[in-house]
């Protein structure tokens, strides 16, 4: 879970610097906490920008603590049996690739003041400070998958 957190906390980061550039602090997270509670909500029937700020909030860090006990999980996994991972890292690439054409049809409708690039870029910026923290926490797993990819016996 800790993993999760991190890449959480990552996204947020990544935001809230757009966001400053912007001039619009907290802007990402308060529109796409509207965008949530729309789902929900008859047109025009928001919350206030902070209760759209804390519903996208929890929402976030509940969904990447879903992620980082998936990820751990595979990590796990992945020391038992080094293609586990290989069989993952090809599942999250057709995730992103999925998620990235997601975000260009959200953003033709009530994510619109939010580029898919942003959103790419946010993912593989999680992806890559989860995925650091978790090898330094499986120090001796890259050498095992470097073997395994190669065809080598462990």
């Amino acid at each position: 879970m800790n993993a999760g957190l991190i890449g959480a906390l990552t996204i947020a980061l990544w935001f809230l610097i757009l966001d400053v550039i912007q001039g619009d602090l907290l802007g990402t997270p308060v529109m796409l906490g509207n965008s949530l509670i729309s789902i929900f909500l008859q047109p025009g029937e928001l919350p206030s920008r902070a209760g759209a700020f804390l519903l996208y909030t929890v929402f976030h860090v509940a969904a990447f603590a879903g992620v980082g006990l998936l990820f751990a999980w595979v990590m796990n996994a992945a020391e038992r049996t080094p293609s586990a991972f290989i069989g993952f890292a090809g599942l999250f690439i057709v995730f992103e690739i999925g998620w990235l054409g997601w975000t260009a049809v959200l953003a033709e409708g009530r994510f619109g003041e939010l580029s898919w690039l942003q959103v790419f870029l946010a993912n593989l910026i999680a992806a890559g400070v989860m995925g650091y923290y978790l090898f330094r926490q499986h120090p001796g797993l890259a050498g095992r998958v470097e073997l395994a990819i190669a065809g080598s016996p462990e």
